[in-house]
């Protein structure tokens, strides 16, 4: 009767009918407040009467669109924040501070089974601006890695690792989870469990534990197929963990993408098993991950939506062997910007006589997945590693499998790194290894390119600039079994007996601005690699089909349909053809975004001639392979637009290339689905 009473009077006045709504709205969307120092678990949660512990929420489902805000400078211990509910698009439940001062910090003080943060069977979740750690001493840096560079100090003091995370979301048995989102978060002192193997130390898989993990369980149903759509993790801090930073897992482990043009039943069934449970629009991007045990991240199940941009690695394998970035089971996934030194793997003590220590592993099952314009330096090993074969199981032949399509190094730079520069390892097919330059300093001993000798490789070589400054720098060719592609590359300083120059090979100076200078920071002093204009490097790169669209820093390269590219990861102007854009003012036409973008179904892509000239449009995937002439004809001055359909596409990133003449714009769209 009242509710009947509130209503009538709404109608007569409509200001209540406003209030009464109002009141509806709040009660499916919530705020809640928790504040450690001032508040109490017998207050109403607001942020005038917050409550005090996280554990209010372990047992609450929250409403899609809620907020729960920590207070700024508070700390829990021991306590795990975990709730019920998901959000749904475009009403994420937003998890964030308030109030002025540090971050909320999540102590877990040796947690143990979960994570001090736990998303389980949720979708539409964003985790803000948070401090975590998880040490059953606290977080004290005399606990991890000790020992490692000083003989004096005892080996691991470390007390014992176990299934510890900072964060970790899990899925069983759900199907797809969309919209996880980790921004801003400070995330250090994880004492996992330290080792490389697959199997559990002191009840803890070495591999998922660390700072961020992501999962689907072993309890998962076959029929479930679960998955991650749109995973963010944006502007993390994350140092002093064991195992690793971020791990990307399913622990089904047995899906393969690299039978999808197979014609072997098995290779095809693999495929879609893989299809169905691959996670896609991953974006790891901006953070800082540094002091690890182990790995700074391990991808696997990513498809060609995924992009890893924009991270520094540094004090990587501080407790056993590894590489700083790896893929595993990824097909087309791509990684660029990033920078990673420091690998301490073949210098640490605590599990010595290991050697896996490069920046960039493309491990089992790994297809076609492109790592460009990144900067690999100081490290234990080199920058690429191709460990692409399809699993453990044929390592015995030596021969590659079928679907083993080759991963890609392009427009990159390995300064000063040790061991294997670029190793093929395990058996591989088709790795593409072009546009880099590899600068080595005096003293050091790396091998600048590895052959397993008794595994089968084909892989490509082409347009890299050796810059050898080392007397005891070597390369190790295998006797057999290697398909290998050697053309069009600068070989310059001092030449070891072992090397192979393969054809239309240049041993002239390079002529950079100022190499060698690098130091850290991905944009600290490497322009000094840049190729002055009288360089040999101009004009003498073999022709790629499936080039890249921009070099290191930026500049256009010539399409796949041109005959002029430049040696190294630098394309400059050339007194034959313009590679470089002109200012506004000078072009004969502008090329504008498209829009929308990401887009699905269609997008909208405008451009301006200023005179009636021969105009090209296309469309080009990651790899530089063309995918779709838009404009090919005389257009006459005026403004003009050309529609995109994404059915056209897969999901991923294309570039969009206007031509004309000499000048050339290129710009990027992405495909949802």
């Amino acid at each position: 009767m009242k509710l009947y009473h509130i209503i009538l009077k709404s109608a007569l006045s409509g200001c209540l009918l406003i209030l009464f709504l109002s009141t509806n709205l709040l009660s499916q969307t919530q705020s809640y407040y928790i504040d450690a120092v001032q508040g109490a678990d017998t207050n109403s949660g607001t942020i005038s009467t917050p409550w005090q512990n996280l554990t209010k929420l372990n047992s609450l489902t929250i409403p899609a669109g809620s907020f729960i805000y920590l207070k700024a400078g508070s700390v829990w211990t021991g306590q795990q924040l975990k709730f019920y509910g998901s959000g749904t698009e475009g009403n994420p439940i937003v998890v964030d501070k308030y109030g002025e001062g540090s971050k909320p910090h999540l102590a877990g003080n040796g947690l143990v089974g979960q994570g001090v943060v736990y998303i389980y069977n949720q979708s539409h979740i964003e985790v803000n601006n948070l401090e975590i750690t998880n040490c059953p001493n606290g977080p004290a840096d005399s606990l991890f890695f000790i020992g490692i560079y000083n003989d004096t100090l005892p080996v691991n003091p470390n007390p014992l690792g176990a299934a510890r995370r900072g964060v970790m979301v899990a899925l069983s048995s759900y199907g797809t989870a969309n919209h996880i989102y980790l921004k801003n978060l400070d995330i250090h002192h994880i004492k996992g469990q330290l080792g490389s193997i697959e199997t559990a130390i002191n009840g803890a898989v070495p591999k998922s534990t660390g700072g961020i993990f992501i999962t689907v369980l072993s309890t998962e149903t076959t029929a479930a197929k679960s998955r991650y759509n749109d995973i963010v993790i944006d502007g993390c801090n994350i140092y002093y963990c064991e195992n690793q930073g971020i791990a990307i897992n399913n622990d089904k482990k047995t899906y393969y993408p690299g039978g999808q043009h197979s014609s072997i039943a098995a290779d095809t069934v693999e495929y879609n098993n893989w299809y169905d449970r691959r996670n896609t629009n991953l974006r790891i991007s901006n953070n800082v991950i540094h002091h690890i045990g182990k790995n700074a991240m391990i991808i696997r199940m990513v498809d060609e939506t995924g992009l890893i941009e924009h991270n520094v690695c540094y004090e990587t394998a501080l407790g056993t062997t590894g590489n700083t970035m790896f893929t595993t089971r990824c097909k087309g996934t791509v990684f660029q910007f990033n920078e990673g030194y420091y690998n301490r793997a073949l210098t640490q003590k605590i599990d010595p006589n290991n050697y896996d220590g490069c920046m960039y592993d493309a491990d089992y099952g790994s297809v076609g997945v492109i790592f460009q314009y990144s900067y690999s330096h100081d490290n234990s090993s080199g920058i690429f590693w191709g460990c692409n074969t399809r699993s453990s199981a044929n390592l015995t032949t030596g021969v590659p499998d079928s679907g083993d399509v080759g991963c890609t190094l392009r427009y990159s730079i390995s300064q000063n790194d040790k061991g294997d520069l670029v190793y093929f390892n395990y058996p591989s097919a088709g790795n593409e290894i072009y546009n880099n330059v590899f600068y080595i300093k005096p003293g050091l001993s790396p091998i600048i390119i590895h052959e397993g000798s008794t595994k089968q490789h084909t892989y490509n070589f082409y347009n890299n600039i050796i810059y050898n400054m080392s007397t005891t720098a070597r390369y190790a060719f295998a006797a057999t079994g290697q398909t290998r592609n050697i053309s069009n590359n600068i070989f310059y300083g001092f030449h070891p007996t072992t090397e192979l120059q393969g054809t239309n090979a240049i041993t002239a100076d390079p002529k950079f601005v100022s190499p060698g200078l690098g130091v850290i920071g991905i944009d600290s002093k490497l322009d000094g690699y840049k190729i002055l204009p009288n360089s040999p490097a101009i004009n003498a790169g073999a022709v790629l089909t499936h080039n890249a669209v921009k070099d290191f820093w930026g500049n256009p390269v010539s399409s796949p349909a041109d005959t002029l590219i430049d040696i190294g990861m630098n394309e400059i102007l050339s007194t034959t053809f313009t590679h470089q854009p002109r200012t506004e003012g000078d072009k004969e036409f502008n090329l504008g975004q498209n829009y929308p973008n990401p887009f699905n179904p269609s997008t909208t892509i405008s451009y301006k001639i200023r005179k009636e000239q021969l105009v090209h449009l296309e469309i080009f995937d990651l790899l530089g392979r063309s995918v779709k002439v838009i404009v090919d004809e005389l257009k006459k001055a005026g403004t003009y637009s050309a529609t995109i359909n994404a059915e056209q596409l897969y999901s991923g990133i294309y570039f969009y290339t206007l031509t004309s003449g000499n000048f050339k714009s290129t710009k990027s769209m992405i495909v949802l689905k």
